[in-house]
Parts: structure tokens; sequence; C-alpha cells
């Protein structure tokens, strides 16, 4: 990995009216890895610290992490990072929070610009959205028995959580900041909940155009993961959950988004759990009951 020191004033940077940290030496990379990781509130620091080095991600958007237990992770690793506060988009004010190598230069409501080099920033978001109701259950339960019916849930839940963060995305884009958005959207995908799965009886059978990501794909984000594997099928990625249990729904939850920019194509991305549960990157003693998801961006010469 290329090191070129580079010191960078942050007071002089557009966007930020004053830096909202104090200046410090960044490396310059010559690729950028991204994290989603719902850590579960009950999993000791120390165990989420071991994943984290041993994913050695720059920049990571956390979902059910207290503010405590970000600043311990930010003052090991010796990172940048921002908690947020309660919104619309995630579960309360002990919830969500970015940890980031490079330094974060402007906050957002849900997400923080960081700048990966002296020439480049790039929009992190995070979000966490609501657990119920959670139409697959509701389908396995006969709660619901069709696809209009999971959307119209799923609209009226999530929907409005997503919007004002669609918002901070789309101003972004208009300034011309490469995008990426983590989260536990607690809802499924459209491009898993298609034709080809349905025809092999995955998912109820069910073709369901769910909203959330509609939402994000529709502002031109790309769903990482989905680019990699467009087969869903032979692919499904299931980030929910590693936790094997009789009767249980398991699905695609935990999702990376990139918009879509000259400065960047996706090298890799992998799920992170343990060495027991198939995920492509294994961790001795990983806990969350998600499996976390990396993804690994070759950046190109500006």
């Amino acid at each position: 990995m290329m090191r070129v020191w580079i010191y960078l004033f942050l007071a002089t940077l557009t966007g930020c009216e004053k830096p909202v940290m104090e200046p410090e030496p960044v490396e310059e990379f010559n690729e950028l890895k991204v994290l989603t990781f719902n850590v579960l509130y009950s999993v000791d620091n120390a165990v989420t610290l071991q994943v984290l080095r041993e994913t050695a991600p720059d920049v990571i958007g956390f979902q059910e992490i207290s503010v405590d237990k970000l600043s311990d992770l930010a003052a090991k690793l010796k990172y940048y990072h921002h908690h947020f506060p309660k919104t619309s988009a995630n579960m309360s004010s002990q919830d969500t929070g970015i940890l980031s190598r490079f330094p974060i230069v402007r906050l957002l409501t849900d997400g923080v610009v960081v700048q990966v080099n002296k020439e480049f920033q790039v929009a992190v978001f995070t979000v966490h959205l609501s657990p119920y109701p959670y139409e697959p259950y509701d389908f396995r339960d006969g709660i619901i028995t069709t696809p209009e019916q999971a959307v119209a849930s799923a609209a009226h839940t999530r929907l409005p959580e997503i919007e004002p963060v669609v918002d901070q995305i789309e101003t972004m884009l208009a300034e011309n900041i490469p995008v990426f958005v983590t989260g536990d959207f607690n809802e499924p995908s459209h491009l898993d909940w298609n034709s080809i799965t349905a025809s092999n009886n995955l998912h109820f059978g069910k073709i369901v155009s769910w909203p959330v990501s509609n939402a994000l794909t529709n502002t031109g984000l790309v769903d990482a993961y989905r680019l990699e594997f467009s087969n869903a099928a032979n692919f499904p990625g299931n980030t929910w959950t590693p936790v094997r249990t009789p009767n249980k729904v398991y699905d695609r939850i935990d999702i990376i988004y990139h918009s879509v920019s000259n400065a960047y194509f996706l090298d890799d991305i992998r799920l992170v759990g343990g060495p027991l549960d198939g995920s492509g990157i294994s961790v001795e003693g990983y806990a969350s009951d998600h499996f976390s998801v990396l993804a690994t961006y070759t950046l190109n010469p500006l």
C-alpha cells in the first residue's frame, strides 16, 4: 500500500467553516476499505476491536454501538470518530456512529465527510432502521401473504426513516462528493426478492419491490454486494443471521451502497463472521448476531 505523508490544513477545506478535528498527518492510500457492522449491544468491545484489527477497514459504519464504546475503539485504533444523536434513521442516541482512519471534515445529520487524501473527499452514512414489523417474519407467520402487503408495511415504517437520508445523499452528489451508505436496514433488497429467487423457491416464492432499497438505488447508488454477485439465488449473501435456529428466516439486510465515480472501483466484497458460519472472512470469537460486510475499493489516480 502506497504511503505518502500529506499534511492537511482542514480549515482551508471547502464545505466546512472550521475543522472538526485538529490537523493531523494523513496517509495517502491506493485503496479504501468500508465496513458496515452491527456489533450487537451486549458484545464486549474487545471482541469488536479484534474484528476491526483483523479486517483493517478504513471507514466503519456502526449500528448498535454506544458513545462510550465508539470512543474507546477510536482511542485504541487512533481513528477519528463521530457518534450520531437520535434521528429518523437510527434507533436511539446510543445506536449509530462512524470510525474513520481519515480526518472527518464535515458533519451531516446521518453521516460525515472524510478527507481520504489531499484531493479526495467522500461522504459516509450509517443507518439503523426499524426492525419491526419485519415483513419476512410476517410472511412466515401468515400475517401477510402478498408482495403488495409487504411493500405497504415497509413503506409505512421505514420509507419515512430513509427519506431524510436520501435528501442528504442527493445534496452530496450535487456537490460532486462520492457517497457510501452503510447500514442495518432491517429490510431486504428488491435485488434479492426477484423472479430468479422466486423461481428457486427462495423468499417464500415472492417477488417484492422493497421500498428502501429502491429509494437508495433510485438516487444512482449501487448495491456493492449485488454488483459483485449479481445472481441472488446462487449468492444470497444473507447477513441475518449467523445464529442458526429452527424456523428462522434468513436474509440480506446489512448492505453497503456506493455512488458511481471515476475515483474508485469495487475490488472485493465479503461477509465477515466466525470460523464455522461460512463467512468470507472469519474471526475467532465473532459474536454479533449479524454478519458484517467489508467492501474494498481500489482508488484511481487523481
